[in-house]
């Protein structure tokens, strides 16, 4: 009985995470992180932060790994960006991020699917090479902003900023809670991410779970690349440079096992993003250098993976 109740309360480990950061930030910087500009910070960063970690609860739900998140953002916003501008039109660039990241997201379940060598190797090259093509192609030039557009592209103001991420992630939310949760894809994901084996001795087609995962990836990647594209109205070799890393923290904050499996949930990428968001803002407003920040997100995830590991329990065949 007491076993019941405590696999009951592990579930609410996330959130319970979530309220002891936020607690934490609160007394450290004297209130500041819950001031409006702080929240208006965090709110905007867990926004695209949540957009790209939902989609990514499918591709680690199933097995996978995927470290190249953040240069496919670079690429996706940056040839976005160029689109706007020498258009002038918002939707031409909403075109181009949703085509130029579904392009990449093809590519990568092909090579998941096809390609008998470990995937997160292919990604974290695939990774440099994204972002050494924006470099190449950027030259010398660090940013590139709307306001060059050959005709004018209008700003969005903070209410109406606020209304087109509420009205983008919901959507996005919903497509992938009732994908994962209410499914046959969503249970296919789950077997395959448990056991792979398992999942092919149930006839299931690991090569087409494989390219459909990374395409509802592709499209988290699109919405967020171009939200950040018409909110900061500005793009650049920086930009998504370290998402991809705070995506797979996030996962792992909003309790999702990094070898998928039965126990993924697609709450991860909410609650994962919103701690992260909080993290950082965090440990950014108490002052301290770059490099502090790094190794504190590197000792905070290594212990939570270590946690989850301790207490993780597969009752699936061993791999």
């Amino acid at each position: 009985m007491l076993k019941k109740y405590w696999d009951v309360i592990k579930n609410y480990f996330p959130l319970l995470g979530f309220f002891l950061v936020v607690a934490f930030f609160a007394i450290t910087t004297d209130g500041g992180i819950l001031r409006p500009l702080s929240l208006q910070s965090i709110l905007n960063s867990t926004m695209t932060g949540a957009l790209v970690s939902l989609g990514a609860v499918f591709v680690f739900g199933s097995g996978n790994f995927d470290m190249s998140l953040g240069g496919a953002i670079c690429l996706t916003a940056v040839l976005g960006g160029y689109a706007a501008i020498a258009t002038g039109s918002i939707l031409v660039a909403f075109l181009v991020c949703m085509g130029v990241s579904l392009a990449l997201g093809i590519l990568k379940g092909l090579f998941a699917a096809f390609v008998d060598v470990p995937l997160f190797i292919v990604t974290i090259v695939l990774g440099f090479i994204l972002t050494a093509i924006v470099l190449v192609m950027m030259g010398d030039t660090v940013s590139i902003y709307l306001s060059e557009a050959v005709t004018p592209i209008r700003s969005f103001t903070f209410a109406e900023m606020t209304t087109i991420n509420i009205v983008v992630l919901g959507a996005y939310f919903i497509l992938c809670l009732i994908l994962f949760n209410y499914t046959p894809l969503g249970r296919q994901i789950k077997i395959q991410g448990g056991n792979p084996i398992t999942a092919r001795q149930s006839g299931i087609n690991s090569k087409k779970v494989k390219l459909i995962v990374f395409i509802i990836s592709a499209i988290g990647v699109a919405l967020a690349a171009f939200i950040i594209l018409i909110r900061v109205r500005s793009v650049g070799t920086a930009t998504g440079s370290s998402l991809g890393m705070d995506v797979l923290v996030a996962l792992v904050l909003g309790g999702m096992p990094l070898m998928g499996g039965p126990r993924s949930r697609i709450s991860a990428g909410i609650i994962g993003a919103a701690t992260i968001s909080v993290l950082n803002a965090g440990l950014t407003m108490m002052g301290l250098e770059l490099a502090v920040i790094q190794i504190s997100r590197a000792i905070i995830f290594l212990a939570v993976v270590y946690v989850a590991s301790m207490t993780y329990q597969t009752k699936l065949l061993t791999r």
